[in-house]
């Protein structure tokens, strides 16, 4: 496999009372229903040692972005200037992977 060429494979997928992108809000905080992560049982054993109230991180794979978008209003407000999706929490972005606390 070339260098550029990138395999990436789920362990699991995120489930959550929202199923379209204009439902969710701009950030965790601001009103996001309760989501949960169902892993995948063939890698089921590599939680062990977790436990309620460790921290993690989740990568997430945002599977309704726009990949071909490279600037975006922030917060989709038309009265910001355009800026780069790279410094904005845009889900529209090349690669658009998600990062979770």
């Amino acid at each position: 496999m070339p260098e550029s060429d990138y395999m990436l494979y789920p362990i699991g997928f995120l489930q959550s009372s929202l199923k379209e992108l204009q439902e969710a809000p701009r950030q965790g905080r601001e009103g996001a229903p309760h989501a949960w992560i169902e892993v995948n049982a063939s890698v089921a054993e590599g939680l062990e040692g977790l436990a309620v109230g460790h921290e993690i991180i989740v990568n997430t794979w945002l599977h309704k972005a726009q990949r071909d978008i490279l600037k975006v209003h922030p917060r989709d407000d038309k009265t910001l200037p355009l800026s780069g999706v790279f410094a904005t929490r845009s889900p529209d972005r090349p690669n658009p992977l998600g990062l979770h606390r």
